[in-house]
């Protein structure tokens, strides 16, 4: 029997009072929600939810839903193993109760979400689950700003990264730079704390100053506000605007914003 059986084996039925719901929130909008995401909000018992998701969006579930807080805040000093584990002990105790329960994370669970790392758990423990895309923050940006990713005779793909270390320098950077030289955007998540030092970095491999750079805050949200800069002055942008987290980072030549 492949793996790929396996895993079909504990499929869900859906009308399981013990469901486990792996969901999407997307990028805090509520209206972005898909219509099985707002249902399954809306039937919760227990929503686990990480930091980025929108009080608008836990006010859908019923009055008596209780809500517990596992998310994770940039430099908050846990540890996440621990919390990791924590999280499935909370899926574990309440599963066993017949509760039904929503793991909720922004944007969509398998874009650096951790969602394959609790879809495993769910399948070592013979657990009912199932999961339920979300709109990534990535592609709610580009398409709320008009920013094409994609475009006929410019580039034809697109790159999603983080701005994380590896061995000293940054994860994938020639790949980043290949991308880039390409004429194709890259999309940065949690990347806004070292844009500068990427910056310096992707001008070191020869990637033009002029090569646009689109900081996008609070994406979907009332608080939501876009900036427009390069490689080149970057670091002055930041300096003079500060804009908040959490932020996606768009940089590319064809990087472009249609709606302003």
């Amino acid at each position: 029997m492949t793996k790929a059986n396996k895993q079909t084996n504990f499929a869900p039925p859906l009308e399981a009072s013990h469901l486990i719901s792996i969901v999407g929130a997307g990028p805090g909008d509520p209206e972005l929600l898909t219509v099985k995401a707002l249902n399954r909000i809306r039937d919760a018992d227990f929503i686990l939810h990480d930091a980025l998701v929108s009080k608008e969006i836990l006010n859908l579930a019923k009055p008596e839903a209780q809500h517990i807080y596992v998310g994770k805040i940039y430099q908050d000093g846990q540890d996440q193993t621990e919390r990791q584990d924590w999280i499935n002990q909370l899926i574990i105790d309440f599963a066993a109760k017949g509760l039904k329960i929503i793991r909720l994370k922004s944007g969509d669970p398998m874009i650096f979400g951790r969602g394959a790392e609790e879809i495993r758990f769910c399948i070592e423990n013979k657990l009912n689950y199932e999961v339920i895309p979300g709109v990534t923050s990535a592609l709610g940006a580009a398409s709320l700003y008009g920013i094409p990713l994609t475009e006929r005779g410019k580039n034809s793909m697109v790159l999603f990264g983080t701005g994380h270390y590896c061995e000293g320098d940054f994860c994938d950077l020639e790949t980043f730079v290949s991308v880039l030289k390409s004429g194709s955007p890259v999309i940065f998540f949690m990347g806004l704390n070292k844009l500068v030092k990427l910056a310096q970095r992707l001008m070191e491999h020869t990637i033009s100053p002029e090569t646009k750079v689109q900081i996008l805050s609070k994406v979907s949200q009332p608080e939501a506000v876009a900036f427009e800069g390069n490689l080149g002055n970057i670091a002055q942008l930041l300096e003079n605007e500060n804009p908040p987290m959490p932020a996606m980072v768009i940089i590319g030549k064809n990087a472009e914003r249609l709606i302003m």
